[in-house]
């Protein structure tokens, strides 16, 4: 009881304070032998307050308790995540989440992965969710479940354990989507980047024409294989603003010439892409790149050496742009290039080694830099990065060389977080 009046008297609410009182008669079953459920008369937004609280509190430490909260009907998004505290989670949640209690939902996440054969249930729930607009799942199931939910905006399916010989996603399923009219994002290839799913992208493509986002599943093979079968004819365009062009499986005699075929038929089919993550094998991709004139967020894995002038050279072209850069490279990255080109980065990661540039004379600043997370820099890449960053609140780096206790203060008087991981 102390405890419970000590986190009152924390409270800042006084909806809060209800919220908790609340839970605590759910606790104590308190309306387990009423005939109605006296959720169902509730504002949706305070039954899902109410999950939302109770799944995130160890007081409330059984799955049980979300029973009346999860069959009132009231439910129009429903966030579950299961800490391992929730023992009983398997028998209870299909039992819990029935079609009556769920009929009105719109969003859908659940993180909980479910054997095969356990996630029946969950189809047969999906299959009459007529006003579901985002589903967001940690398990298999059979996408056809899908075929009712005619507002359905948005997929992510992200499958935790890949078992070898199991067509997890097959090619007829794709068809059985385009009665999906208003899909915009689509990630169910997240674990499984296999050379048969460029198939299924290019009918992704072809059959919803609203697709703004395929997650990380990489889209550049299936632009090459549309571009190749519009020879003659002008390429069509398609909305994508989220890509991943990272498909490595190359051999060895394939790894410069098709992957440029793929950046450059890529590029041409998405020019409207915003958000980008892309492998590079060959410097002449850079060229390509150039003409990405919406591009505001870039993870660019380089095989290529930096300094390269040809990377630079696009930076000039885009960096002023980008808002976002992170950049993996087993070479070290020029810190002070990186502010000259692209001085609105509002957030910066490095995975590899950062350093001045001695070759680059002047000095440039990161007018909106926040954030930056690196690998490994010395103390005058810090202090330059520091010292460039007027507006910086927080910096991450898991190893700095040669950095002294009298740099590492003058740090700490410039920036309110700084992590040493």
């Amino acid at each position: 009881a102390v405890q419970i009046t000590f986190e009152r008297i924390l409270r800042t609410s006084l909806h809060e304070i209800c919220l908790d009182r609340i839970l605590e008669l759910i606790k104590e079953k308190y309306w387990d032998d009423k005939k109605e459920n006296p959720f169902s008369c509730l504002p949706a937004r305070v039954v899902e307050h109410l999950v939302e609280v109770c799944g995130t509190s160890k007081r409330f430490w059984k799955f049980s308790y979300f029973r009346l909260l999860l069959s009132s009907g009231k439910l129009q998004e429903l966030r579950l995540c299961f800490p391992v505290f929730f023992t009983d989670t398997c028998k209870l949640l299909p039992q819990m989440l029935t079609e009556e209690g769920c009929r009105n939902i719109k969003i859908l996440e659940l993180d909980k992965h479910f054997q095969n054969g356990e996630s029946g249930w969950l189809e047969r729930l999906i299959e009459k969710l007529p006003f579901l607009e985002s589903l967001v799942i940690r398990t298999f199931f059979n996408p056809t479940a899908l075929k009712n939910c005619k507002r359905l905006k948005r997929v992510e399916v992200i499958y935790r354990m890949i078992l070898k010989g199991i067509n997890y996603f097959p090619i007829e399923a794709v068809d059985t989507l385009s009665c999906l009219e208003d899909l915009e994002e689509f990630d169910v290839f997240r674990f499984n980047k296999s050379k048969s799913h460029f198939q299924h992208v290019v009918k992704l493509l072809e059959n919803h024409p609203k697709l703004i986002s395929l997650g990380c599943t990489d889209s550049s093979r299936a632009a090459h294989h549309i571009h190749q079968n519009s020879r003659g004819s002008k390429p069509p365009q398609y909305g994508l603003r989220k890509c991943s062009w990272e498909y490595n499986r190359f051999s060895f005699r394939e790894r410069t010439s098709m992957h440029l075929e793929r950046i450059r038929s890529a590029m041409l089919l998405f020019l409207l892409v915003e958000e980008l993550e892309i492998l590079v094998l060959h410097e002449d991709c850079f060229e390509h790149l150039k003409n990405l004139r919406h591009l505001r967020s870039l993870k660019i894995e380089l095989d290529v050496a930096l300094p390269h002038p040809k990377f630079f050279s696009f930076l000039s072209y885009i960096g002023k742009q980008l808002r976002h850069l992170y950049i993996l490279s087993c070479y070290e990255v020029p810190v002070n290039v990186i502010s000259k080109h692209s001085s609105n980065l509002e957030y910066l990661k490095v995975g590899g080694h950062v350093t001045v540039c001695d070759s680059v004379k002047s000095s440039y600043s990161f007018n909106k830099l926040r954030r930056v997370e690196i690998n490994a820099i010395d103390a005058n890449s810090l202090l330059y990065i520091v010292q460039h960053s007027k507006n910086l609140k927080e910096v991450y780096f898991y190893q700095a060389v040669a950095l002294d206790d009298q740099q590492l203060l003058e740090i700490l008087k410039r920036i309110p977080m700084l992590f040493i991981v």
